[in-house]
């Protein structure tokens, strides 16, 4: 099980993985029940908000009906990555209300699917969109199937390899995790500015002062919300990591607890866009 320690300066215990995200409460209600309550209420809202818009949007796109917008917007492996990890929630519970924790190592293996994987993917699209805006030829260079089908592969190598990490290796967890979101942000924040700068410049046939062309404002607008969101969902977590060992393990679990849960409503926004931008949502919004 994962269990987790305080030592004599009060400080955290490995592992950095808190034992409530994979149903091992039973230490954390001990003498932290509020963060085991935040986790709760971010696992139920993953279950009742999160599953059902990323089966719609993975619907849509295994129908074929947007395939243009989903290429751009939403990549079939981020979807499917994002529904796992949603469908393994109930799981979550069982392990805790019914198993008495014994999942919990196996459990491990779906985070690190969400933390190396999601962010990895992110970025692929972020350097994808980067190369067509501002350097097409080597985008188009790169573009035959065979060079995706390589970069994909690559990307489900590490993304198992930080699985493994997840499972077996704790003790490195902190630093691997530091490393990869730190420099997975650098990457997707320069590429996101990089194409906001570009757009920000008049095009061929723009004058100076007739501004930016209506369809580049409203990428420049998308684009901006993503960085935006894509920044809330993964800087909060590497606060908390610097953290780890800092503070009391009380404190590490009510901070991580709330880094988690903007986390999780964060990730709502890119599935919630694409199904805004496929017209599926205006029964909802009333247009």
């Amino acid at each position: 099980m994962n269990r987790s320690t305080e030592n004599e300066n009060g400080t955290i215990s490995p592992p950095l993985v808190p034992a409530a995200l994979t149903g091992d409460w039973h230490n954390i209600n001990n003498w932290c029940p509020e963060a085991t309550w935040i986790y709760f209420f971010a696992f139920v809202s993953n279950v009742l908000v999160g599953l059902p818009i990323n089966v719609w949007v993975l619907w849509l796109i295994v129908r074929g009906l947007e395939v243009v917008l989903a290429s751009k917007s939403s990549p079939q492996p981020g979807r499917k990555l994002e529904l796992i990890y949603c469908l393994q929630v109930p799981l979550v519970l069982l392990n805790y209300f019914v198993l008495n924790s014994i999942l919990s190592k196996p459990l491990s293996f779906f985070y690190g699917l969400i933390f190396f994987g999601r962010p990895l993917f992110q970025c692929c699209v972020c350097v994808e969109r980067y190369l067509a805006m501002l350097h097409p030829l080597t985008f188009l260079r790169y573009r035959p199937l065979r060079y995706r089908v390589g970069c994909l592969a690559l990307v489900w190598m590490i993304t198992f390899g930080g699985c493994l990490v997840f499972v077996f290796l704790q003790h490195l967890l902190n630093y691997a995790l530091v490393v990869c979101m730190i420099l997975l942000l650098s990457v997707m924040s320069f590429c996101c500015l990089a194409v906001l700068r570009a757009l920000r410049s008049p095009g061929p046939g723009e004058g100076e002062g007739q501004g930016p062309h209506l369809a580049k404002k409203r990428a420049f607008r998308i684009i901006t919300v993503n960085l935006v969101f894509t920044l809330a969902t993964y800087l909060p977590l590497i606060v908390a990591a610097f953290l780890y060992r800092q503070i009391s393990a009380r404190s590490f679990y009510t901070v991580h607890a709330t880094c988690y849960s903007i986390s999780v409503f964060c990730s709502f926004v890119q599935p919630l866009h694409f199904l805004s931008r496929a017209g599926k949502l205006q029964c909802i919004m009333g247009h």
